[in-house]
């Protein structure tokens, strides 16, 4: 009878350690769950980290460079007449512009053959932009098809660059169209 009275204790022992164990679990887990709750994430939208201010905006009034010009659509922006001169220094930062941006795909448009870019190496080779087809186009044409993208390939680069930067690589286009 004694040995048996020592396995029933252990076992008493043992199953006691397991609800003490139980019962722990069961109360941290549901703590660890509610620090997910959404009523938790009170600095998420904070206007600090979006760049908000309290105050409204001025009745009719527009930041600069952003919202005076707006284009929706490529076609609205095939009339547009270029407001950027073509100087020395537009057609150089053009130049900078198009070698980060459409070289690539483009490559070397002063080239007197035309070969497109690395990535036409593996992929379709793109017009070349500084043949006759694109010097008829207007310069809102080009301006556009860079903004809003090509027919079926070419990126929209609108997100990437501003309007002045847009029409830097309209001058250099055209400079190059000229040289040929």
């Amino acid at each position: 009878m004694p040995v048996l009275m020592k396995l029933r204790c252990a076992m008493d022992f043992r199953t006691v350690k397991q609800w003490a164990l139980l019962t722990a679990l069961l109360t941290i887990i549901p703590y660890n769950a509610a620090q997910a709750l959404p009523f938790n994430d009170d600095m998420v939208d904070s206007q600090l980290r979006t760049g908000s201010i309290m105050r409204p905006k001025a009745a009719d009034s527009v930041p600069l460079g952003s919202l005076a010009f707006r284009i929706e659509k490529k076609e609205d922006a095939f009339d547009l007449i270029n407001p950027q001169k073509r100087d020395a220094a537009s057609v150089a930062r053009g130049k900078r512009l198009f070698a980060v941006n459409c070289f690539p795909c483009h490559g070397n448009i002063e080239a007197k053959e035309y070969k497109g870019g690395p990535v036409s190496a593996k992929f379709m080779v793109p017009p070349d932009i500084s043949g006759a087809y694109y010097k008829n186009k207007s310069d809102g044409y080009i301006f556009g098809t860079i903004r809003f993208g090509g027919l079926a390939v070419m990126p929209a680069l609108g997100w990437k660059l501003s309007q002045s930067e847009t029409w830097d690589i309209v001058n250099y286009i055209r400079s190059v169209q000229d040289s040929k």
